[in-house]
């Protein structure tokens, strides 16, 4: 065929399975590789790619490829797979029914998927009921090829358009995703606009739930992701919070994302990716210490729309954030607009008639304070984002304030000895069962017994054996998988994977110890006397005290602030 002739691809492919073809170098299958010539059309065809892990695979350098009104159906993986091409074309076709046998080591496993790729437009396609990992995806290609088992070229996706789709009942993964996996690649120039995104409400299959949401994310260590507008989409009963920014590893970069005129309704029923109770919008880098801390820089959020969450809009470890001109109706007790405090900088405590003392950083959410009690408040923790505590009961009643939930409790039931605390579990892994994700808490007894709720798991107690003094209170370990309790007489007993730093055990106190409070990393933790003092030990600092104040009821507890969740 003369150069610069026109491939019009329409002959339908049967309606068994597909013969296969090498997809490139991916170490992938496709039922067809666009061809190497000129200007291409591959048109109005039903792709039947039983059999390949791709439908329509676009190989590196096959440029001006327009895809239009196909229908694609069948493959293991992608439907549509384009790896290291510009001016690409998806437009009003149909992706629905892939993933049906997911191949290992593919991070992008979406119905649409294109990485390296410039210049390029997926406009008015229906992506739904693909079965591995979400709708589309748009990634940076590399040493992580994230939508092959094998690597690729180094590739930048920049100045794309996912513009009027609607990713719909895809099972395992997001809606869209916007995504950074290679250093020296990366992602910027990426338009999201007027896409119909949704989840469905409480349903699971063996392929997972329906997820939906969208999500612009830098992935792997030093990667980067600039200038991305997400625009006048609507995002509906996801899995996940609606739009989710994140800056994950790290040296990570994220910076001049713009989410405008979007609106979001009804996601986070999972309650992940974020704070331990639904939000509309996250915005988030993840804690970890410098010099590598993954940077969040410049995000504008202005004109959106969002309802039914109990956050609307919920940032952790941004800076430079415009936040205007949104309406936001939130669930009872919520916030619109919610900065998650720096970890450790502050500390509450709980008084037994119920009320609250916050020092630092640490915010209010309410108390028992002035409420008819059928036992003293002997303890309280806080969520892992801050935005609420749970306070425990000696008779093992627990209440929850702020994003708190209620896992359950001992109220009511026989006791060997009273409840004398209460520690959380921190959020450590999103939407999976492998670890606590902050949706549970322990109480603990004077003789040392504990008790697990929620996402709680038991590493042992002192219940049974003799103690010195009794014990007045625990603390949970970062990873939720160990904690510590602590006696009256200041002493320390570690349980798991807690680390002993030191106690106040056979020193002269002024007061006894009531309570404990461990530090973000694990490495350390504040013991807190009845008359307000404060003890430290390990990595933690000291930032006051009630010691040597008037106070109307004596301190029973304590709560650090502590670690920003995983993003």
């Amino acid at each position: 065929m003369p150069a610069g002739a026109v491939a019009m691809v329409t002959t339908p492919s049967p309606a068994g399975a597909a013969t296969c073809l090498p997809a490139g170098t991916t170490g992938l299958t496709a039922a067809m590789v666009a061809p190497l010539i000129g200007t291409k059309t591959i048109a109005n065809q039903t792709i039947n790619a039983t059999g390949c892990d791709v439908g329509i695979f676009v190989p590196p350098g096959d440029n001006n490829v327009a895809i239009t009104g196909v229908t694609v159906t069948g493959a293991n993986d992608h439907g549509i797979f384009a790896q290291n091409v510009s001016g690409l074309t998806i437009s009003d076709s149909t992706v629905t029914g892939n993933g049906v046998a997911p191949t290992k080591g593919i991070n992008e496993n979406k119905g649409i998927e294109l990485v390296g790729v410039s210049s390029s437009d997926v406009t008015g396609n229906i992506v739904t009921g693909n079965l591995a990992d979400g709708g589309i995806g748009i990634a940076d290609d590399g040493t992580v090829d994230p939508g092959a088992p094998n690597p690729g070229l180094p590739a930048a996706s920049t100045n794309d358009t996912i513009t009027n789709n609607k990713s719909e009942g895809n099972y395992g993964g997001c809606g869209i995703v916007v995504a950074a996996y290679d250093p020296g690649a990366g992602i910027s120039g990426i338009t999201v606009q007027g896409n119909v995104v949704s989840g469905t409400v409480g349903r699971f299959t063996a392929h997972g739930p329906v997820i939906g949401g969208i999500v612009v994310a830098a992935d792997m260590p030093g990667t980067s992701v600039t200038t991305v507008h997400v625009t006048s989409n609507t995002v509906t009963g996801s899995f996940i919070p609606g739009i989710v920014v994140h800056s994950n590893a790290p040296n990570d970069t994220v910076s001049g994302v713009s989410l405008n005129g979007n609106t979001v309704s009804g996601n986070d029923w999972g309650a992940v990716d974020g704070p331990p109770t639904p939000a509309g919008i996250v915005v988030a880098a993840s804690q970890i210490p410098a010099p590598v801390t993954p940077k969040l820089d410049g995000t504008a959020i202005g004109g959106n729309t969002v309802s039914g969450e109990f956050y609307g809009i919920w940032r952790a470890g941004d800076t430079n954030t415009a936040v205007s001109g949104n309406t936001i109706t939130t669930e009872p007790g919520g916030v619109a607009d919610y900065q998650v405090p720096a970890p450790g900088t502050g500390y509450t405590m709980a008084a037994a008639d119920g009320g609250v003392f916050t020092f630092g950083s640490a915010g209010f959410h309410g108390s028992m304070a002035g409420t008819k009690l059928n036992a003293p408040v002997v303890g309280m923790a806080t969520t892992a984002d801050q935005g609420g505590y749970w306070q425990a009961a000696a008779d093992g009643g627990v209440f929850s304030f702020g994003d708190a939930s209620f896992y359950g409790s001992m109220g009511g039931k026989p006791l060997n000895a009273p409840v004398v605390g209460i520690a959380a579990t921190p959020y450590v892994v999103q939407g999976t069962g492998a670890s606590p994700a902050n949706k549970g808490y322990w109480l603990v007894a004077k003789d040392g017994g504990v008790f697990s709720f929620g996402d709680a798991s038991f590493y042992g107690s002192m219940g049974g054996k003799k103690l010195n003094a009794p014990v007045v209170g625990m603390a949970a370990t970062p990873d939720g998988h160990g904690y510590w309790l602590v006696a009256a007489d200041g002493g320390v007993f570690s349980f798991g994977d807690a680390s002993f730093y030191g106690s106040m055990g056979g020193k002269k106190l002024n007061q006894p110890i009531v309570g404990m409070a461990a530090t973000p990393d694990g490495h350390g933790y504040w013991l807190i006397a009845k008359d307000g003092g404060v003890f430290s030990f390990g990595d933690a600092s000291f930032y006051g005290s009630m010691g040597g104040k008037k106070l109307n009821a004596p301190v029973v507890g304590g709560s650090a602030v502590g670690m920003t969740p995983a993003a």
